[in-house]
């Protein structure tokens, strides 16, 4: 309703206030670790069993210089490599294919969608063993492929999935006056749906770059050389070093959350517009 100053202001319903204070919750519920262990990581030993929840008496910022002088940086590297490289590539792939699965008419369209949904099924563990021997086989054991390789695999379903939906909205004249004008499918889907498809790319890139920076198994299963290990195994071992000071462990934990969260950050409006749009549509 209009009033001479504008809108009129309408108190919340009970229904809606509960539903706030719900979301408040959940949002502490979720912030709680993250402070817990940043306070954690700028204390001693000591301090963090003696008080969870008080501030340091002195800021052991030393902690975060202890844990990357352990190596961290060189695991980290690994995991930006093998993280940067597979979502690139599922990105690629999967809009690729589903540009095709969503404007290109042909038949066994559906049977071919219904396969690539299978993987969705599949668990990865397993597939395990056989890709262990697989890799073996094909010589690709120890190496970044051999984690690049299964990632991508894994992620290409819901990639496919996602994007063929967002696709599938995009009104089919621009595709028809492209090819009108002369444009063949690859500078359609260059020129037109891919551009379109940003926010849709943005929530993919950001869901698998999580799956696989965070991945564990197959980066420990596949991978033998500490030279190649990626940080969540690195982790891993750093925690059985250093695991009497506490405080330097918390740090590391730090240190391997913020890239993650950088990414999430910078692409928070795209990754949001991307759900959002894709659930209306």
């Amino acid at each position: 309703r209009h009033t001479r100053r504008g809108f009129e202001r309408h108190e919340p319903t009970p229904g809606a206030a509960v539903a706030l204070l719900a979301m408040w919750a959940l949002t502490l519920v979720a912030l709680y670790p993250l402070v817990w262990l940043l306070l954690s990581s700028l204390k001693t030993a000591y301090e963090m069993f003696d008080g969870a929840w008080r501030l340091p008496q002195a800021w052991q910022w030393q902690n975060y210089q202890a844990a990357w002088n352990f190596g961290l940086g060189h695991y980290m590297a690994n995991s930006v490599l093998v993280t940067t490289v597979s979502v690139v590539l599922i990105l690629l792939l999967g809009a690729l294919t589903a540009f095709v699965l969503a404007v290109v008419p042909f038949r066994g369209k559906t049977a071919i969608y219904v396969f690539v949904m299978g993987g969705m099924i599949l668990p990865p563990e397993v597939a395990l063993f056989p890709l262990f021997r697989t890799l073996r086989f094909l010589g690709l054991y120890n190496t970044y492929a051999a984690m690049i390789v299964p990632y991508v695999a894994f992620g290409l379903p819901f990639a496919v999935f996602f994007l063929r939906a967002y696709m599938a909205m995009i009104p089919r004249d621009m595709h028809e006056a492209a090819t009108i004008d002369g444009a063949g499918l690859l500078r359609s889907f260059w020129s037109i749906y891919l551009p379109m498809s940003r926010p849709a790319l943005a929530a993919v890139a950001v869901i698998q770059g999580m799956k696989v920076w965070n991945e564990f198994m197959f980066a420990l299963t596949f991978v033998e050389s500490d030279r190649l290990r990626t940080l969540t195994v690195g982790i891993s071992s750093f925690g059985e070093a250093v695991r009497v000071d506490w405080a330097v462990l918390m740090a590391g934990l730090v240190i391997s959350i913020l890239p993650v969260l950088a990414m999430f950050l910078a692409m928070q409006r795209h990754f949001i517009g991307g759900l959002t749009q894709g659930a209306v549509k």
